[in-house]
């Protein structure tokens, strides 16, 4: 069967297309299916892989180590092997570590995907099988919803009032509808093409069956070239960061310009410019915070899999820095604050039993191969009915149906069953009794008094009523016209239970700073009554409808949306409205499972949806919840504010005593004719301070670093930067002055010792807030790292390696107390200016 544009089928009719694809009504048999996937391999549209290969070269050619092998290299020509070989060990060292946690991140990272593989109804050996959508071939028959988002290109046999957006193909923003009819001449365009359906879009009302006619890159999608070039949106974890890198390069290079224009000037044009480069480039790899792409990457890194601990899986890695900025989470209750764990708890009407029957024929057509058609209001109908109730449903012939949209909060169905057809309706009970004339003003307030008192006890409303259809014609019946005038009239109670840690939870997020608004579609009485036992709203009238809102000055929707909690019947366009005036103010989360949350969804910082939601809001969604609970939310955002505060952590330690260094050392040159610290040394100094920087990552972080929203504070890192680095730079001036009298050895040597050692307390210092020693115990790898690294700097100048490849010198005892005097410097001031700043800031923040 050879490959055919979809413009081919357009014009066949239902039997010569099915036929064309050598398929049947009733779908392949397994041996068709395995032989197809042989002939035209996995329902996939490859994207460009990632190889090792192509992670090891995007490690070798960041900036950073591109800077670095010009340097090591100009050491190599230059005689200076030792230092050669160091530089080449740092490049080792951020090359290695790097390629392993990015590479082992993109691996896990498709694994993951693959958990999230999405499936369809398909018909295969005359039964209706669900399979993973890239298991689809050209032939398959399948069975499309409502929701679903449309995994291969097909030709309709079958149609039920369907529309599709396809909107992600064409740009047009309206709703196809589609038909199974041969169209009377071949169309070329997509947009004209009404009875295909094709890859990427969604349908967005009624249901269709399809036969397939293309599958991976022989689809229309498959064939856009746009797909190779997909954009990876970044964080602003990712763009904080290489804005300081950025600015921290250019820094660098103006610094070094000024100082070879100072030092010609001195030297009136007698400066060695070989070694001054040598000094100066040793000088630029001391202040360049190589480490922290890498940093960045093993942050988020470990917050992924820390995350997948907690049935919480990231479709995009950036994401996790995000989560960490949420102040406003918004969702529905249902599932999230309360167990969709619905049972029926109590029915009204002159007949119960034919209400709960008429509630269960109307629903969707149930398929055993389709969990998320059988949950919710149906599930616990089912549960409800006896043997006796199933045997009478069973002799009703289902003829149409009109899904539930939650524009229209209700849906239809027409039954048969001898001779006698009933059109049903379901929905929420102010639709429906609204459309049921035969209720006299009594009845009506009789029946809101029953409402209102269930609605009391949180229990959610479903009306049913019911007409005959004396005079049914198959051919001109529309049951959308027919949507009025019911005969009866019945209501069921259903309970849903709040999740044993709904509280909890949601006290927890208030301690966090995060504000939890209930966007729901059912009624105020039953969002009131949850938010007022979760402790979220105690007046019912702050509870605001969504017509309510929809009638609102724009103005005041701006401060409902800011200054309200609780959204009662609200729609997908209503939520989109709501999270696009939060966006003005604050970081916000959304969670949505149904098929009109996708544009809330994208408009959001952070989405998220449960594994069943619809698969046009799971594709959507940047995360992903195996398990629907407010607490999985919640510790998702945790572990995104504890990977900001750990990479925000190296940030300052790398770049405050860098620069510090940095500009002590450029200004000692000046004023001494030998260098205050030999290249080797300097870079074997930073060698060695990357080591416990490069455990930052790993670091436990103390509760009160998360109790608040935490965004990558450029201004905050700056600050923090410019007032250790100054720190830093007192000290090192005060070990030249009091050492430059001295042979040049004892200088360098004393100056690597001081270095090492306050880097690592600036470490243990910028981890926290507050007091150093108050703070959460550090990481195992930490400490011993940082031990490593202070008993190298102490012990080395006393060694023969220390002597003879760094060209140290033993300290004299009688050094002892200016070494100390200046660590212990750097330490109590540092702490001190650290909480001085933090005081402050948080009084200004208060």
């Amino acid at each position: 069967m050879e490959n055919k544009n979809f413009s081919f089928y357009t014009t066949l009719s239902v039997e010569n297309a099915v036929q064309d694809v050598q398929s049947s009504l009733t779908g392949l048999t397994h041996q068709d299916v395995n032989s197809r996937l042989q002939t035209y391999g996995l329902n996939e549209i490859k994207e460009v892989d990632i190889t090792w290969w192509d992670v090891l070269k995007g490690q070798l050619l960041s900036p950073f180590m591109c800077i670095f092998f010009v340097i090591g290299i100009a050491y190599l020509v230059t005689g200076k092997v030792a230092e050669c070989i160091i530089i080449f060990v740092i490049i080792a060292v951020n090359v290695g570590i790097g390629f392993f946690q990015e590479y082992r991140s993109n691996t896990a990272m498709q694994a993951l995907k693959k958990c999230l593989m999405s499936q369809v109804t398909v018909k295969r050996d005359g039964k209706e099988v669900n399979v993973d959508i890239n298991q689809l071939v050209p032939g398959d028959v399948m069975i499309l919803s409502a929701g679903d988002v449309i995994p291969a290109d097909c030709r309709f046999i079958e149609v039920d009032n369907l529309t599709v957006d396809e909107s992600s193909l064409t740009g047009e923003s309206v709703a196809v509808v589609k038909t199974a009819d041969a169209l009377k001449e071949t169309v070329t365009d997509m947009y004209k093409a009404e009875n295909i359906g094709f890859t990427g879009t969604v349908i967005t009302q009624g249901k269709g069956v399809g036969v397939i006619i293309g599958t991976g890159a022989n689809t229309a999608l498959g064939t856009l070239a746009t797909l190779t070039n997909q954009v990876v949106s970044k964080s602003s974890l990712e763009k904080g960061s290489v804005s300081i890198a950025k600015f921290t390069i250019y820094l660098i290079f103006f610094s070094l310009l000024l100082m070879a224009l100072i030092h010609i000037i001195m030297h009136k044009g007698e400066l060695n410019f070989v070694d001054f480069f040598l000094f100066a480039a040793a000088l630029t790899i001391t202040a360049i915070p190589e480490g922290l792409p890498m940093v960045i990457t093993f942050c988020l890194s470990q917050g992924a899999s820390s995350l997948k601990k907690n049935n919480v899986i990231v479709k995009r890695l950036s994401a996790i820095g995000d989560l960490g900025s949420i102040e406003v989470f918004c969702t529905d209750k249902t599932g999230t604050l309360t167990e969709n764990a619905l049972t029926v708890d109590n029915v009204y009407g002159a007949d119960p039993d034919a209400t709960v029957m008429y509630a269960v024929l109307s629903s969707p057509v149930q398929s055993a191969t389709k969990e998320s058609s059988i949950k919710g209001f149906d599930l616990a109908l089912q549960k409800k009915i006896t043997s006796e109730h199933a045997a009478h449903i069973e002799k009703h012939t289902l003829l149409k149906e009109v899904p539930f949209t939650p524009q229209t909060r209700q849906s239809m169905a027409l039954v048969h069953k001898d001779d006698v057809h009933t059109l049903i309706i379901k929905g929420s009970p102010e639709i429906v009794v609204e459309k049921c004339p035969f209720l006299n003003a009594q009845e009506k307030s009789t029946i809101q008094s029953w409402i209102d008192a269930e609605e009391s006890k949180g229990n959610r409303i479903l009306a049913v009523a019911t007409k005959d259809i004396p005079s049914y014609n198959a051919a001109t019946y529309d049951v959308a016209q027919d949507d009025h005038d019911y005969e009866t009239i019945g209501l069921i109670a259903f309970q849903d239970p709040l999740k044993s840690t709904a509280l909890t939870t949601v006290q927890k997020a208030k301690s966090l700073g995060i504000q939890i608004k209930i966007l729901s579609g059912d009624s105020k009485n039953v969002c009131f009554t949850i938010a007022q036992q979760l402790g979220l709203e105690e007046d019912i009238n702050n509870v605001v409808l969504g017509s309510d809102f929809e009638k609102a000055t724009e103005e005041e929707k701006i401060f409902l949306a800011h200054n309200r909690s609780i959204f009662a019947r609200v729609n997908p366009e209503q939520k989109y409205e709501i999270i696009k005036h939060l966006k003005e103010k604050y970081s916000v989360g959304y969670m949505g499972d149904g098929i009109n949350d996708a544009p809330a969804l994208k408009m959001a910082h952070v989405s998220f949806a449960v594994n069943d939601a619809a698969s046009v809001a799971r594709e959507a969604a940047e995360i992903i919840l195996l398990r629907k609970s407010l607490s999985s939310v919640i510790l998702g955002i945790e572990e995104g504010r504890r990977t900001i505060v750990n990479t925000l952590k190296y940030t300052k330690m790398t770049n405050a005593p860098s620069f510090g260094h940095f500009y002590a050392l450029a200004v000692a040159s000046l004023l001494v004719s030998y260098p205050p610290m030999l290249p080797m040394q300097l870079l074997f100094l930073n060698l060695l301070t990357d080591l416990p920087m490069i455990a930052i990552s790993t670091d436990n972080v103390s509760p009160e670093e998360v109790e608040k929203p935490v965004t990558y504070d450029m201004t905050d890192a700056a600050i923090l930067i410019v007032l250790f680095g100054t720190i830093m730079f007192i000290a090192d001036i005060t070990i030249f002055l009091v050492f430059r009298s001295h042979f040049p050895e004892t200088l360098q040597t004393s100056w690597f010792i001081t270095s090492t050692i306050s880097e690592v307390i600036f470490i243990f210092l910028f981890r926290a807030p507050m007091l150093f020693f108050r703070a959460h115990r550090p990481s195992k790898l930490l400490i011993g790292l940082s031990a490593f690294v202070v008993s190298t700097a102490l012990i080395l100048p006393f060694t023969t390696i220390g002597h003879k490849v760094f060209l140290f010198t033993s300290p004299q005892w009688e050094h002892a107390p200016w070494l100390i005097g200046v660590i212990m410097f750097n330490m109590i001031i540092a702490e001190g200016v650290k909480l001085t700043y933090y005081y402050f800031k948080n009084r200004r923040s208060a």
